[in-house]
């Protein structure tokens, strides 16, 4: 899980501003390329789920798209053309789409309680997103040692540029690609019915409490790259430096990670409604926080409301979902996940984009729209997923 998050960490906090500070892109064609990881997820997530859940072990596939991210990292840091960007950024990301629910397939199928244990393994997740911006920050900051090792290695970039998280986003994308080797067989099951794997999970859909949740998910999807997009933006335009940017970004995952560790015992006091409805109403606090718009406090406060999201709708949908299932459809069924968060994040990445060109550039009225969206999901939530506790959790 540390090395399934640490590339995207090293990449993704500061890729919008990138585009728009580095590259010079305009505000549509900052949108278009953040929104090739929602694209990608679409094309990809249902595919991979049945890859994994009839044809190939899981940690084969998890390696092999592993490398090819790796690679394609190191290309992506040569681009400066938007038609080049676009395609190469598409590329990483439909590969690492496939490498998230991967990781989580394989939890699920090698946790002997993954109702309890899931939570805390994917903490790791979390701090390996936190590790790899942290170093990002480090190496923005040209510590003498690091730029003189540097120099002697590559003396005509002696100093760190922005495309250095790219970089090192490869490297520790090659690193998972080889701890892969070390990751238990997770085989494919055939099917006993003949139907492809996305359709026979599509029938969950038939179940109140998984649409309620998938409806939800998608409107949280929606909003969300209003942080992971828009955020960077607002904190770059209130002045934080590069160097401090992602240290501060980090303080979504400092709560995700609290959140995580208590996920098991949140399930127990709460049930899965009460955990869920805790995640939305956060994120939704945290986007009504950053419609003020300022200050730089204000907006580094609302940042902790993120674990709360990601932990409550996130991780604690995906232990619900996979209650729901069987061995030979749990990959698919969090495919299925994973392409309703594409759609969603491709409708707000776009949205964004359309929100912040008809407002001059400005963000707070982006995030007042992303609050409102929230706010009536939490109402539709409350009052359309069943009132049920969680299921009891096997002993210790």
């Amino acid at each position: 899980m540390f090395l399934l998050y640490a590339p995207s960490g090293a990449m993704l906090p500061q890729y919008s501003v990138y585009l728009q500070e580095q590259l010079g892109f305009s505000k549509m064609a900052v949108a278009v390329c953040c929104a090739t990881q929602a694209l990608a997820t679409v094309c990809a997530a249902l595919l991979t789920g049945h890859i994994a859940d009839r044809w190939m072990s899981a940690e084969r596939l998890l390696g092999v798209c592993s490398l090819l991210a790796g690679l394609d990292l190191w290309l992506l840091a040569e681009q400066t053309q938007q038609v080049s960007v676009f395609f190469t950024t598409l590329v990483f990301w439909l590969l690492t789409g496939p490498i998230w629910l991967l990781g989580a397939t394989i939890g699920f199928a090698h946790l002997k309680h993954p109702q309890r244990q899931f939570g805390p393994v994917r903490l790791w997740g979390t701090l390996g997103w936190m590790a790899a911006a942290w170093l990002v920050g480090y190496w923005f900051d040209n510590p003498p040692w690091l730029c003189e090792l540097v120099g002697w290695l590559c003396p005509q970039r002696p100093r760190s540029e922005m495309a250095d998280m790219l970089r090192l986003g490869g490297v520790l994308s090659l690193m998972l690609a080889a701890y892969s080797l070390t990751l238990p067989l997770t085989p494919p099951r055939p099917a006993h019915d003949g139907r492809p794997a996305p359709l026979a999970a599509l029938q969950l859909l038939r179940g109140r409490a998984f649409s309620i949740y998938a409806l939800c998910l998608f409107g949280v999807c929606v909003t969300y790259p209003f942080g992971t997009q828009g955020t960077p933006l607002l904190l770059n335009q209130l002045g934080v430096s590069r160097a401090w940017m992602p240290r501060i970004l980090t303080l979504a995952q400092v709560t995700e990670v609290i959140v995580l560790a208590l996920l098991p015992l949140l399930l127990r006091r709460l049930g899965v409604r009460g955990t869920m409805l805790t995640g939305l109403a956060a994120w939704t606090a945290a986007l009504a926080a950053q419609a003020v718009g300022r200050p730089v406090e204000l907006i580094a406060g609302s940042l902790c409301f993120n674990g709360l999201c990601i932990a409550g709708v996130f991780v604690a949908g995906q232990v619900f979902v996979n209650a729901q299932v069987h061995d030979g459809l749990r990959a698919s069924v969090q495919s299925l996940l994973t392409f309703v968060n594409g759609l969603g994040m491709l409708l707000g990445n776009l949205l964004l984009g359309v929100l912040r060109h008809f407002a001059g550039g400005e963000l707070p009225q982006a995030f007042a729209v992303g609050a409102i969206v929230m706010a009536m999901l939490v109402i539709v939530f409350t009052f359309g997923f069943p009132d049920q506790r969680a299921k009891p959790l096997a002993p210790s």
